[in-house]
C-alpha cells in the first residue's frame, strides 16, 4: 500500500515548523519528545496481526504534548501471515521486553507502556514484571467474540490460515492499521495462552492504569473493561466506555476523545 503523508503544523518552544508525518506504512517508529515531558515515553504496543501504523496518529499526538514515543513492531508483524505463523507468545513478549530494555539503558526512567488489543494483555504484563510509571489498555481482550479462537486448537491441525472477516465500514480502519487479511490459526493459540496468564495475574498490576474499550466493539467485548478494572490492584484506575467505537478504537469516531483523555492521565501521572 502506499504510504500517505500529510503535512502538520508544529510550534515547539516558540519555533514553528512542518513536518512531513507519514502514515501507512508498519515500520516501527521513535519520536523524541521536548520540554519537562520529555523524560517520559510512552511504548506503543500493536495487537494481533496489526502493525504500529494503528499508533502513529496517537504517537504525532503525544509527541505535540512533549512526549517522547516509541513504537514496537512485534515478531512476526508488519510483514506477511506465513512470517507470523513462525512465532508465538514468548517472541511477542520478547520484542516488548526488548524495546523496554532499550529504553532503560538510553536513559529513561519514565516509561508507560500503551497497548491495544493483545497490545494491552502485554501492556499489562509489562506493568506485573517490570517498573513503569502507567499503564494504559486500550480494547484489551479478556472476553473474546469469535468462536473460532476457541476452536483454534483444534482447527490448527486441519487449517493453517482463516480469512478475517471484516464488518461492513471498517475498510478504512483496516486500511490504516494494515493489519493482516489471514489470521494464523497456531497463533490464535499463543494468543489464548497469553490471555489466560495475564487474566489470572491482573491483580499483579498496582501502577496507574487507564481503560479505554469500544461499545461497539465485537472482538474484545465490552465486559472485558470492567473486568479487568475490578481485579487489578491500582490505586488509581480509570475506564471509560467510547459509544461510537469499534475494537479499532485508536481509528474509530472517537479517537479525537480517546487521544484527549490518553493526554489528560498521561499529564496526571507526571
Amino acid at each position: 500500500m502506499e504510504s500517505v503523508w500529510l503535512p502538520v503544523q508544529h510550534t515547539h518552544r516558540e519555533e514553528s515548523r512542518t513536518l512531513e508525518r507519514k502514515f501507512c506504512t508498519p515500520e516501527p517508529f521513535f519520536l523524541p519528545g521536548f520540554g519537562p515531558h520529555a523524560d517520559t515515553v510512552v511504548l506503543l504496543i500493536h495487537g494481533f496481526t496489526g502493525s504500529p501504523s494503528e499508533f502513529r496518529r496517537l504517537g504525532y499526538y503525544l509527541q505535540d504534548k512533549g512526549y517522547t514515543v516509541k513504537a514496537v513492531l512485534l515478531p512476526g508483524h508488519g510483514t506477511s501471515p506465513e512470517d507470523m505463523i513462525q512465532t508465538g507468545f514468548r517472541d511477542w513478549w520478547r520484542g516488548v521486553k526488548e524495546s523496554f530494555e532499550e529504553l532503560r539503558k538510553a536513559g529513561y526512567k519514565r516509561i508507560v507502556p500503551i497497548g491495544h488489543s493483545m497490545g494491552g494483555l502485554l501492556s499489562l504484563k509489562l506493568a506485573m514484571e517490570e517498573e513503569v510509571s502507567g499503564v494504559v489498555s486500550l480494547a484489551t481482550p479478556i472476553h473474546l467474540g469469535s468462536r473460532k479462537v476457541a476452536l483454534a486448537y483444534i482447527l490448527q491441525f486441519f487449517v493453517k490460515y482463516i480469512s478475517k472477516e471484516r464488518p461492513p465500514g471498517s475498510e478504512r480502519i483496516t486500511s490504516e492499521s494494515l493489519s493482516y487479511d489471514r489470521t494464523p490459526v497456531p497463533c490464535v493459540v499463543h494468543l489464548r495462552k497469553l490471555l489466560f496468564h495475564v487474566k489470572k495475574k491482573l491483580d499483579q498490576v498496582r501502577v496507574p492504569l487507564f481503560i479505554a474499550q469500544g461499545e461497539m466493539d465485537r472482538l474484545s467485548l465490552p465486559r472485558s473493561a470492567p473486568f479487568i478494572y475490578e481485579r487489578v490492584s491500582s490505586e488509581q484506575k480509570e475506564m471509560k466506555v467510547y459509544p461510537n467505537s469499534s475494537h479499532g478504537i485508536l481509528l474509530d469516531s472517537d479517537r479525537d476523545q480517546v487521544f484527549e483523555d490518553i493526554g489528560m492521565f498521561l499529564a496526571r501521572l507526571t
